[in-house]
């Protein structure tokens, strides 16, 4: 992304984030939480700001709505637990799996991902079904959802990297055969790395995921203001225009 369109991005967030904290003396304000590394979707800038496609879009729908809100950004296993102690009132960004359904109430979705395998460009793999990725061992991040049918299936898993990063890390250093996760992320850390030569993507997606934005079960009227702020920035068209900055 180019300076000038990102210093002007940073400056948009901030204005967000800003006045809202300004305004929580008014009016309650909201804590979100969302994971800390999962650029280009939620990560903390260079200037020490929450950024990212999805940290934008949660922040516009409650601007719609005119909520007050801070965003704070942690590992991801950490999100989860606040988010079933009811220590923060929403967090982004979850897949809709059943399990995902059955513990949080789920407004969206905010966006589309595209779960993809990646290997090493030296190392290519190819698949029809899960069955056949048997021989290999595919890096996750511990905590992650992916797919049910993924999840469910009896396949050699590595969970020890605890972000993307380093599952990145972990393939490019021999570590792993594949790896999984959502394909605008792989890319984007390859560029960041300068490796994007380095890795391949399986031409067969495993998915394409929705992401949503989840509360506590009982926390009714709040998803149902959220999800009227993020029907308004879709209308409006301020949804469309943040995904293709981020594109």
């Amino acid at each position: 992304m180019e300076p000038v369109r990102r210093r002007l991005l940073l400056g948009l967030l901030g204005g967000y984030l800003t006045g809202f904290r300004a305004t929580a003396a008014v009016e309650a304000g909201w804590t979100v939480a969302g994971d800390i590394s999962y650029p280009p979707y939620s990560f903390i800038d260079e200037l020490g700001n929450p950024a990212g496609m999805d940290t934008e879009i949660v922040a516009a729908a409650l601007r719609a709505i005119n909520q007050p809100f801070e965003i704070r950004l942690y590992p991801w296993e950490r999100v989860k637990k606040m988010l079933d102690a009811k220590q923060i009132d929403l967090a982004y960004q979850f897949v809709g799996t059943p399990e995902r359904q059955a513990q949080y109430r789920l407004i969206g979705p905010i966006r589309p991902g595209i779960t993809v395998f990646a290997s090493r460009a030296d190392h290519p793999i190819e698949y029809r079904k899960l069955e056949d990725l048997t021989p290999h061992v595919i890096g996750t991040v511990f905590g992650y959802a992916y797919t049910d049918a993924f999840d469910r299936a009896p396949l050699k898993k590595d969970n020890g990297a605890t972000n993307p990063e380093q599952l990145l890390a972990k393939l490019l250093a021999g570590r792993v055969d594949l790896i999984v996760g959502d394909k605008a992320q792989f890319l984007y850390l390859a560029r960041k790395r300068g490796a994007e030569q380095d890795l391949r993507i399986l031409s067969q997606p495993l998915a394409v995921v929705p992401r949503y934005v989840g509360f506590p079960k009982d926390a009714v009227g709040k998803a149902e203001r959220f999800a009227v702020g993020l029907k308004r920035i879709t209308e409006d068209g301020t949804l469309a225009r943040i995904l293709a900055r981020w594109q």
